[in-house]
């Protein structure tokens, strides 16, 4: 069963679903999901896929993540390379410094699905450049909550109650940041022990 906010134009679907960053692998095992009932992957944003109906279980996709933007010489190379394997790629979403690309293949010439082994490199830079980004903003939240909870507690005989509820909204915000910042660095580490393994 298909689950999602979807908006349907003629042949096309547009799908809104938002994934965390540490969990790619389940936006992957999404559109396969998806391939597999007989929706095909055009595009792929931020918070948006658009798919068209086609045969299901046709294809098979795969996502990987590529140093540099997603138009440079070195990556127009690789995609010409693995086009020639029977690989087709999809679409791509340039990131700081890397870029995420969607490739599908025939289900018949790839029953198992496609496999890269060269693409965790890119995708540990990823995913510490948002490591690095979600650091820096649990801080500023950690410092503006404590800001504002000092400020409420301060005032003279009365609880200034708006600091107090912002105070807290921040810190709470701030206990999000660190989960992802430990997700983050869970899959960083994960990738890591992969890479040795696939040496």
């Amino acid at each position: 069963m298909v689950k999602g906010l979807w908006v349907t134009s003629n042949m096309r679907h547009v799908f809104h679903k938002w994934f965390f960053i540490w969990n790619l692998d389940k936006e992957e095992n999404w559109i396969n999901n998806m391939a597999s009932h007989g929706y095909s992957l055009v595009r792929a944003g931020r918070l948006s896929f658009e798919f068209d109906e086609t045969e299901a279980g046709k294809y098979k996709y795969k996502t990987l993540f590529l140093s540099g933007s997603a138009n440079s010489a070195k990556n127009t190379d690789f995609y010409k390379f693995i086009e020639e394997m029977g690989i087709e790629v999809v679409c791509t979403l340039n990131y700081p410094g890397t870029c995420c690309v969607y490739t599908r293949g025939l289900a018949t010439d790839f029953p198992d699905g496609i496999e890269y082994y060269s693409d965790k490199d890119s995708r540990i830079k990823y995913l510490r450049t948002s490591l690095f980004y979600f650091i820096f903003a649990t801080v500023f939240l950690l410092l503006a909550g404590l800001l504002n909870l000092s400020i409420g507690l301060r005032l003279a005989n009365t609880v200034n109650v708006i600091n107090l509820v912002e105070g807290f909204v921040l810190l709470g915000m701030c206990v999000a940041g660190a989960i992802a910042i430990i997700r983050l660095t869970i899959q960083i580490v994960k990738l890591k022990k992969d890479r040795k393994i696939n040496e």
